[in-house]
């Protein structure tokens, strides 16, 4: 357990201390992100999909995960409601998921990063609704609009996503097949796994990095950290059921581990970025790196679940 617990608890900590003893700026902190969010990441999803076919059934996972986020929203709003909070942010952060920072790294840390086809399935129809609908509804929430050319931008210019459809494309006309086959194959994957090497490793001192716990409201926090791990049990609950009576790859371990792993990550890191009060900013930021601990542990119990 603790060969798969203590990188992730040792890099979080390197992190942290490289901005409190300021070894790396944070203009060479958000170079090192854009590094890992638009090579080293994107080389390891493409290497996952290149050469594989997608069997018509797994549209499932995509579309579940879409629909996950979706009902996240509302049903941040409807809690919102019965607890008479006026909070537009809330429900926000109630839904959607960490994916491209931290589910990537901590599960390719979990099951290895040859064994993450399965969550990037799910990571596509989750990232899909972030760009639509997550987006469209947390702007006008602030009093702005989202225009269909800006949606489009987003999913177009998203590297994770790019390279996770592209090696489908790939994968799926044979073509990736017929690349990997060939003499050249075995060069491809050594340099994507080469490029790729780095990302659990440089995405968990990123986030360290932005970890913040000082002058907390810690009541405020424990508010909406329990919507949000409520709202989020009852959507796992759902589709776990749903997928126990799918069966099939539904029910195999890799699938499982993903869906676990997916509900409990932290709300998206971007969503402090919309916030236009500077003191609710504060709380948010606040609140996205408390959530990210809690995470922490329970990728602990996981690993302890299964290791032990």
């Amino acid at each position: 357990m603790l060969k798969v617990v203590l990188p992730v608890i040792v890099m979080l900590g390197i992190g942290y201390l490289c901005r409190e003893k300021q070894i790396i700026s944070r203009e060479g902190i958000g170079g090192l992100q854009a590094l890992v969010m638009n090579l080293a990441l994107p080389a390891n999803l493409f290497l996952n999909f290149y050469k594989m076919k997608i069997q018509p059934d797994t549209i499932v996972l995509p579309l579940t995960f879409f629909l996950v986020v979706v009902l996240g929203i509302f049903g941040g709003r409807l809690i919102c409601r019965l607890l008479k909070q006026e909070d537009v942010y809330l429900p926000f952060f109630a839904s959607g998921y960490e994916v491209g920072m931290l589910g990537y790294a901590l599960l390719g840390i979990l099951i290895g990063s040859g064994n993450i086809s399965t969550f990037a399935m799910m990571g596509v129809g989750h990232d899909l609704a972030i760009f639509t609908v997550f987006f469209g509804l947390l702007k006008a929430a602030v009093g702005k609009s989202q225009t269909p050319a800006e949606i489009l931008k987003g999913i177009l210019t998203t590297p994770t996503l790019v390279a996770i459809l592209s090696g489908l494309i790939l994968g799926n006309t044979g073509i990736g097949a017929l690349l990997g086959a060939s003499a050249f194959g075995p060069v491809l994957d050594e340099l994507l796994g080469f490029i790729a090497a780095p990302t659990g490793c440089v995405i968990l001192v990123v986030i360290g990095y932005g970890l913040e716990f000082k002058g907390l409201d810690w009541s405020a926090l424990l508010k909406v950290s329990v919507i949000r791990v409520v709202l989020q049990t009852l959507l796992a609950l759902v589709v776990i059921g749903l997928f126990r009576m799918l069966g099939g790859i539904y029910g195999e371990f890799m699938t499982v581990i993903s869906v676990i792993l997916m509900f409990i990550l932290p709300p998206s890191y971007i969503i402090p970025l919309y916030v236009e009060e500077e003191k609710q900013r504060i709380f948010y930021s606040s609140a996205v790196s408390m959530y990210t601990l809690l995470t922490i542990i329970g990728f602990t119990i996981i690993a302890g679940v299964l290791y032990l």
